[in-house]
């Protein structure tokens, strides 16, 4: 099998990364040969590179030489990734690999499609649906930035709509996305491929100051992290310090250092070698997601290392329905900020939260996972012959 992704799952921890990297573990392991194509960056740089991977030096597009494509109602989103030289790599891979099926990460690669499906079965990876999350996070930005985030979001969801009908099958995240691309692309065949829970080692985790600890982990470069730790600082924060006056909220992940410069009682760790040793069994995990869809990674992970979680409507979306499904839900800066206050108090709630959420684990295994991929694959080949 083929994989072409963004970016190599080696090079990288965020929620985007361990999913890519946990399944293409799973298929090898399970005897499958597998090969992965991504970008490298501009440098073409082998750092963290691995030996199932081609990466290739280029780097996706500046956002201003992709600017133009609004003017004509295209993505700006996935023009960025429009990358000849990955192409060309495909191309030889196919060539030289000669892979019974293509799978192809997410809806910034889709361009890609119409190249292949004629030579081979294609299977669109979802991790979730973009147009959707834009326009979210379109509903509280500023009225310029608001109208420019809902062009983007009409763009590209014409753009994965005709993605999902040209792919041979279309592997939902969660059952709510593949809703969403069902109604959104009449004539695709979208089916759900869960995700794979990470693990985490129960030794080598370090105590976390403050009394009590919060951590919020995640990449916030990425828009909907980025605008989810805002609000956490910013709005949430200070009622939890109201209450806590000795709490310590640790962010950490690309970009935390630049977010809530001045705000008490704030860790800013930066980048993390592996989030894993971060996750003190005694902290409070806060995932601020406003907006989003797929599923959180890094509520699975919390769940792996048995520490309970406060999150939003869209960061249990895909996982859990409310309050006691595994994790706390919050719709709210102050009701948010309430349950982060009575869970690092409640030791029966803890407890319970931490039973049902390690509980769920069960549904996200590799074994699953590669057997329900399987099945996918198989109806995609079959698809791929009947129209060929």
């Amino acid at each position: 099998m083929l994989v072409v992704a963004t970016k190599s799952p080696w090079l990288g921890s965020g929620g985007g990364h361990l999913v890519v990297r946990a399944f293409v573990e799973a298929l090898r392991d399970s005897g499958i040969a597998v090969r992965l194509v991504a970008p490298a960056g501009a440098a073409g740089g082998t750092d963290g590179q691995h030996p199932l991977v081609r990466a290739v030096g280029v780097a996706p597009r500046r956002w201003l030489s992709a600017a133009p494509r609004a003017i004509l109602g295209r993505s700006v989103v996935v023009g960025r990734w429009v990358l000849h030289r990955l192409e060309a790599a495909v191309s030889d891979e196919v060539r030289r690999f000669r892979p019974d099926l293509v799978h192809i990460e997410q809806v910034h690669l889709s361009w890609l499609i119409p190249g292949l499906v004629r030579q081979l079965p294609v299977v669109l990876r979802q991790q979730n649906v973009e147009s959707h999350i834009l326009g979210q996070l379109a509903q509280g930005a500023p009225p310029g930035v608001a109208g420019a985030l809902r062009r983007e979001a009409r763009a590209l969801a014409r753009v994965e709509a005709e993605a999902c009908r040209r792919a041979h099958l279309v592997a939902a995240i969660s059952e709510p996305d593949a809703a969403y691309l069902r109604r959104a692309a009449a004539g695709g065949h979208v089916e759900v491929l869960p995700p794979i829970a990470p693990t985490v080692p129960d030794g080598g985790r370090e105590p976390l100051a403050g009394d009590p600890s919060f951590l919020c982990v995640g990449s916030f470069d990425w828009w909907p992290n980025r605008d989810g730790a805002r609000w956490l600082v910013r709005e949430v924060w200070p009622l939890v310090r109201r209450a806590l006056p000795r709490a310590m909220l640790h962010l950490a992940g690309p970009g935390s250092g630049t977010i809530g410069r001045h705000a008490g009682g704030v860790a800013r760790l930066g980048p993390v070698a592996t989030s894993g040793s971060l996750y003190d069994p005694n902290a409070t995990v806060l995932i601020p997601v406003r907006a989003g869809s797929g599923v959180r990674m890094r509520l699975l992970e919390a769940w792996a290392a048995g520490v309970p979680v406060v999150t939003t409507p869209a960061g249990a979306a895909g996982l859990a329905c409310g309050d006691r499904d595994g994790v706390l839900v919050g719709d709210s800066a102050a009701r948010f900020a309430e349950l982060a206050v009575r869970l690092a108090s409640d030791g029966g709630l803890r407890a319970s939260l931490r039973e049902a959420g390690r509980s769920r684990l069960g549904e996200f295994t590799p074994e699953r996972a590669v057997e329900r991929a399987g099945s996918l694959y198989g109806a995609a080949i079959d698809r791929f012959r009947a129209a060929t």
